[in-house]
């Protein structure tokens, strides 16, 4: 999913429960431009197997507690797992999870991790390919830490310290990004380059080669996320296929099916994926 700890930081919400889950979100202390992070504690000591699927941030998960998360058909991870916003197919496996999950929003990418979305978009990566021995050192600290508000203030410090990275993404695609997220999705698409003053053909292309994705594509993620945090509630599948702007319930279905390996009705049952939702709406509300 460093320096010393300042003795200012202010204390993180109490942990929320969700069945045999304890979720936190920092406090408003501890947020970090750009970055939207989450704790997660599974008090059962139950198991889990788990597609990674795509999403609109890069998704960094820090293991808290050694073991307790592992990538299925690879080796250990020194730092952290990180994932683009359209991984290559993988897998995941946990038991009595303790970890820290991170967003990262794709403009603020080069300057918090040194590196550009669209380099994320294969293979999910170890945290210690990117960042080195700093990624290392961040999560044996966090691993000695004794309460959420130690480890979201660690990790705050940690992306304090800037990263040098060449790489910058356009004004223009930057801002189309943050219209089909602010849309859900359902941006026009062929609206956009005369936004900016561009050719479809400029715009597909700058677009695709900064974010990683091209603009349709991008707008399948984002949807398909929002779909899959629903599904997570007490909405039905075919409220969520409607209010999401699915052609049908069968079109939901077979998008849910692709980057998830499983059914809605699945998604929606596991108690797994009503944790994910509850948690991502708590750290949002900060």
């Amino acid at each position: 999913m460093l320096p010393s700890m300042r003795a200012d930081t202010e204390t993180a919400p109490a942990p929320q429960g969700q069945g045999g889950w304890e979720v936190a979100a920092p406090a408003e202390g501890h947020v970090i431009p750009g970055v939207t992070m989450v704790g997660f504690r599974d008090r059962s000591g139950g198991v889990f197997e788990e597609r990674i699927p795509p999403g609109p941030a890069i998704a960094i998960v820090i293991d808290c507690a050694p073991g307790s998360l592992e990538p299925l058909g690879g080796g250990a991870f020194e730092g952290g797992i990180v994932a683009g916003i359209s991984p290559q197919a993988a897998r995941m496996a946990g038991r009595a999870v303790d970890c820290v999950e991170l967003q990262v929003d794709l403009p603020a990418a080069p300057g918090l991790l040194g590196v550009s979305p669209a380099e994320l978009n294969g293979a999910p990566l170890d945290l210690a390919e990117i960042w080195g021995r700093d990624a290392g050192r961040l999560r044996a600290r966090l691993i000695e830490a004794r309460s959420w508000d130690d480890r979201f203030a660690l990790i705050r410090e940690a992306f304090a310290c800037p990263r040098r990275s060449s790489f910058r993404i356009d004004p223009e695609v930057a801002d189309a990004w943050r219209r089909i997220r602010a849309g859900h999705g359902r941006v026009p698409i062929g609206d956009l380059p005369g936004r900016y003053g561009w050719s479809r053909t400029r715009f597909w292309s700058r677009f695709k080669s900064q974010i990683g994705v091209t603009p349709k594509r991008a707008a399948m993620i984002v949807r398909f996320d929002r779909a899959l945090r629903r599904l997570g509630t007490t909405a039905s599948v075919a409220e969520v296929a409607a209010e999401i702007g699915y052609a049908d319930q069968s079109h939901l279905h077979r998008e849910v099916l692709r980057f998830t390996g499983r059914t809605p009705g699945a998604i929606a049952s596991d108690p797994l994926w009503t944790v994910d939702s509850t948690a991502w709406t708590l750290a949002r509300a900060v």
